[in-house]
């Protein structure tokens, strides 16, 4: 289906108009029709009635004398009507009394007898029923029932439809045409203003403007548009004078910058960055790029101090400089393709402001403490290990208590030190003894709880599950469970409890019940933050802005992320299972790829392991590609997975080709232009608004022994090296008043005749100077151009002619026009 985006706006003003048009057409001709067939059915109705009634009223004297022959004479007269099918007369009981039927209808066709309090009329799709009850003195005698056939509303339905349809075109075909004359007059402002638009982006250049030819809206937003490209060349001009201001303070600061041990990273007002020194890379691993702010901790790895959960955007310290915060000292896991194995730092964040307060900035400082975390996490380890340990004491202790059981002494010395609550109740749930122990847990002394009922210390919210799960043990006399749920301590805190409950017996009879418990708050909090960190990896992988593949050993697909379908155009049905080199590796890479998989899980090394490639895919179309492509390899259960982290560079690629060529253009027409140059018989030299040469040809430097230097710019003062006269070769000419002096103050000079002398060798040369000033966009020189001619040899030829002609005149008789 065409999308009406793609539509020209000429086109869109000429649809917009023949849809109007043939919609509102549509429905008075759909209204016309509705009126017309209304129209039948009303006077179908009338006349039917009206013969319902007649033969209604002929038939009463028959009825009232049981003359069936007088009422079926009566009622075979109706065959003068051609669309009556049936017709029958009904007694006051309901029995037939007469009856017609046309011939070719049903002979003995039953009517159904509608109620008296509803309408006598019925219009179904094919047939109008007629009934007409027969009254005399009031008393209904009998009812009047008739079949009419509805073939002459047919043809008037497709009649007034053919008619209507003729309209419709007919109407269709004249709002085209007037929208074809009209929409020139609103779709070509707009299609010029499109063309200007377009040559702007594909030439880049802000000069252009827009030709305004009314006071309409369009003329308004092409004024607007050209005011708009206005400010657009001042900011350029702005921002080029500011970049060099900051490149001179950069190049003061950056060795300072580069050689600090602390990561710096600096954004402007638009969140992009401006500065991103080494140490910064260092412990990112990843260099700036030019990226939404919603994207950096999704691209730059950034997570919160449990590893697991990434970082909220607003969150981000250098967001949150940029809106005006400072942050002192925030804890930062930082894991990405280039530091799989993760680092933690702490990092602070300032605003930059100007002079009026305003936001210009902000700075990141990011200090490493990767190696003070892992000090912590060995005594976490240590931790869970002496954890792991008491779990494992609290099993054995357990098994000793059974075993145990008949020793009383035994037993109670061991449950009154152990850390584990010891408790007995009897089968009501009374506590009847609880260890020391409870203390700890729950706040309350041995005497405290000794009597209460269990249930008092379960959480209210718990107390009907523990109840309904206590009793089923008591109903079905099991002899040991194991439950988990929270309570409530006398701090009111809440704690989650693992409790082992035994049954005691005495013969069949329950008596009581022993139970060991243990806290596993810790326990519980690890596990809810696991399955908080299981729906943050999901959220990461399904909204990663790269496409993400997980292959298993054996090569196949097992996780296909939507921005993977998006690249690839495979959505994840139809991939899950299948072989990735038979969908995404072209058929020239398929045998290395085939050949590095199999050496990685032979030997554990990969030629493309952990390292970022340029390289080629195809999509569902079969169309090749460039992407660039990072693959990590891990473990679960024992077995590799191999996770591919997937960017489309194709567009980068082109771009980067397009710069090549374009320079490559540019170096191709300065050699031209440098020829051209060299080839000319004109000293040139293009100085800067300071006088430093930019630009000199070989011919300049033979005339005045001035030629441009690549290393270091050449400030052109001719009064050091030559005395300058006018023609006279007496009076002095002012420095000031050369063409390039002039030219640098906005004023152009023609051919200006001076003898320029070396103050150390006194030869002498006579040239030709012109000047012309180059001027920017907003009317400031920023250059100068000087053509400088060597007429000496010309003006000693001159002379020479001239002492000639004297001394020809003289030999033939002529005077000298010399006094």
């Amino acid at each position: 289906m065409m999308n009406l985006r793609n539509i020209s706006i000429k086109n869109k003003l000429v649809l917009m108009q023949v849809f109007t048009s043939a919609f509102v057409l549509g429905l008075c001709i759909a209204a016309f029709v509705l009126i017309d067939i209304k129209g039948f059915k009303d006077r179908k109705v009338i006349s039917s009635i009206a013969i319902a009634k007649v033969v209604g009223f002929n038939t009463v004297s028959a009825l009232e004398f049981l003359d069936n022959a007088a009422a079926n004479k009566i009622i075979s007269e109706l065959n003068v009507q051609n669309d009556i099918l049936n017709a029958s007369i009904l007694d006051k009981k309901g029995t037939v009394f007469a009856s017609y039927a046309k011939p070719g209808s049903i002979a003995n066709y039953r009517f159904t007898v509608p109620a008296m309090d509803q309408k006598n009329f019925l219009f179904t799709k094919e047939n109008l029923f007629v009934y007409s009850q027969i009254k005399k003195d009031n008393k209904t005698v009998g009812l009047v029932c008739l079949r009419f056939e509805l073939s002459e509303l047919n043809k008037i339905k497709m009649g007034v439809l053919r008619l209507g349809v003729v309209l419709l075109l007919v109407g269709i075909g004249l709002a085209y045409l007037i929208a074809m004359v009209i929409k020139k007059y609103i779709s070509k402002p707009l299609l010029n203003l499109v063309t200007g638009i377009q040559q702007i982006r594909d030439t880049g250049d802000y000069k252009t403007r827009m030709v305004v030819e009314g006071k309409d809206e369009i003329s308004i937003l092409s004024l607007g548009l050209n005011n708009m490209l206005d400010n657009i060349e001042k900011r350029d001009n702005e921002v080029a004078q500011s970049k060099e201001q900051l490149n001179k303070q950069n190049t003061l600061l950056q060795s300072v910058i580069q050689n600090m041990g602390d990561g710096l990273i600096v954004a402007d007002e638009n969140r992009k960055f401006i500065l991103w020194n080494t140490a910064s890379e260092r412990i990112i691993g990843i260099g700036p790029m030019d990226i939404p702010i919603d994207r950096w901790a999704s691209t730059y790895g950034f997570f919160l101090p449990d590893t697991k959960t990434i970082f909220d955007t607003n969150d981000i310290p250098l967001v949150k400089a940029l809106n005006g915060e400072e942050v002192d000292n925030v804890e930062l896991f930082i894991q990405n393709y280039k530091k799989p194995e993760g680092l933690f730092v702490i990092v602070t964040a300032r605003p930059l402001k100007n002079a009026l307060g305003a936001i210009t900035g902000a700075v990141l400082v990011i200090h490493d403490i990767t190696a003070l975390k892992n000090s912590e996490n060995e005594i976490k380890k240590l931790n869970e290990e002496l954890e792991h340990k008491v779990t494992e004491r609290t099993a054995q202790l357990a098994d000793a208590i059974e075993t145990l059981r008949k020793s009383e002494e035994k037993y109670r010395e061991i449950v009154e030190n152990i850390s584990d609550v010891v408790h007995t109740s009897d089968y009501k749930g009374y506590f009847t003894y609880i260890n020391p122990a409870c203390k700890k847990l729950t706040g309350y002394s041995q005497n405290e709880i000794i009597g209460k009922q269990f249930s008092e210390i379960v959480a209210p919210e718990w107390r009907d599950r523990v109840a309904e799960f206590y009793l089923d043990q008591f109903k079905h006399k099991i002899d040991e469970t194991l439950f988990s749920f929270p309570i409530i301590t006398k701090n009111r805190e809440q704690k989650w409890v693992e409790q082992t409950v035994m049954q005691l017996r005495v013969g069949n009879r329950i008596t009581g019940h022993k139970a060991i418990m243990r806290d596993i708050t810790e326990r519980k909090a690890a596990e809810q933050k696991l399955k908080e960190s299981e729906g943050q990896l999901q959220t990461i992988f399904n909204e990663a802005p790269d496409a993400l593949i997980v292959i298993n050993d054996e090569g196949n697909i097992i996780r296909w992320n939507p921005q993977a379908e998006k690249v690839f155009g495979w959505s994840l049905v139809e991939v899950m299972g299948k072989p990735m080199h038979h969908l995404i590796i072209p058929e020239q890479h398929r045998e290395n790829h085939i050949n590095g998989f199999k050496n990685f899980l032979i030997n554990g090394e990969g030629a493309f392991i952990n390292k970022t490639i340029e390289i080629t895919a195809l999509n569902k179309k079969n169309e090749e590609f460039d992407i660039e492509l990072t693959i990590s390899p891990a473990t679960i259960l024992g077995k590799y997975i191999f996770i591919a982290f997937i960017k489309d560079i194709s567009l980068r690629k082109k771009m980067e080709n397009e710069k090549r060529e374009a320079d490559k253009l540019m170096h191709l027409n300065e050699l031209k232009l440098k020829l051209i140059l060299e080839n000319i018989g004109e000293g040139i030299i293009v100085t800067d608004n300071q006088k430093r040469i930019v630009l000199s040809n070989h011919m300049a430097e033979e005339i005045i022994g001035i030629k441009e230097d690549s290393l270091t710019p050449t400030t052109l003062d001719w009064s050091t090296k030559y005395d300058l006269y006018y023609p006279d070769e007496q009076t002095v000419f002012p420095a000031q008043n050369l063409p390039l002096e002039k030219a640098l103050k906005g004023e152009s000079t023609d051919d200006v005749e001076i003898i320029i002398e070396n103050s150390e060798t006194k030869t002498k040369k006579r040239v030709v100077i012109s000047g012309r000033p180059i001027i920017d966009e907003n009317n400031y020189v920023i250059a100068a151009v000087a053509n400088i001619r060597d007429i000496t040899s010309y003006k000693e030829l001159e002379v020479a002619l001239e002492e000639s002609e004297q001394k020809y005149r003289k030999l033939i008789g002529f005077k000298s026009d010399k006094k």
